[in-house]
């Protein structure tokens, strides 16, 4: 379900699009307020803060996601270190079992990470957060290659 938020979150455009309809609707609304058509009048103001309402849930929602998705990520990151820190006191599984179990896990961590992290905003403040974890994903990819 997260994975499908991130899909819908809606960029400028798609905002900007929105926020034009939106005061289309308004416009209406005051044009018929001016010719004293008070149904239709209420019809397009109720139009106007319906289509502001459901981009801005729109957006919460998938912003909500996109944390979710870069939070769990970090926290597989954090598990898989603790296991390969234990795995080096007891070795049950061969060196390129371990190697390639790392990879395969260090690459879905990646992808889901930069999937989320291309749909936080570049001035957010845990953006750097989720950088430095992704650069730590790298030195571990790099490490064991």
């Amino acid at each position: 379900m997260k994975h499908l938020l991130l899909v819908l979150l809606p960029d400028k455009q798609a905002t900007l699009l929105a926020s034009v309809l939106s005061a289309i609707a308004f416009l209406l609304g005051v044009l018929d307020m001016l010719d004293r058509d008070f149904e239709a009048a209420g019809t397009h103001m109720n139009l106007s803060v319906a289509i502001m309402g459901f981009l801005f849930i729109l957006k919460f929602l998938s912003t909500r996601a996109t944390f979710q998705v870069a939070e769990q990520a970090q926290a597989q990151l954090q598990a898989h270190i603790k296991r390969l820190r234990e795995a080096k006191r007891a070795p049950e599984k061969t060196e390129a079992e371990v190697i390639a179990q790392e990879r395969a896990e260090i690459a879905e961590l990646t992808e889901n990470l930069k999937q989320a992290l291309n749909n936080i905003a570049p001035d957010s403040p845990v953006r750097p957060k989720y950088e430095a974890t992704l650069e730590l994903m790298a030195r571990f990819a790099r490490r064991g290659a």
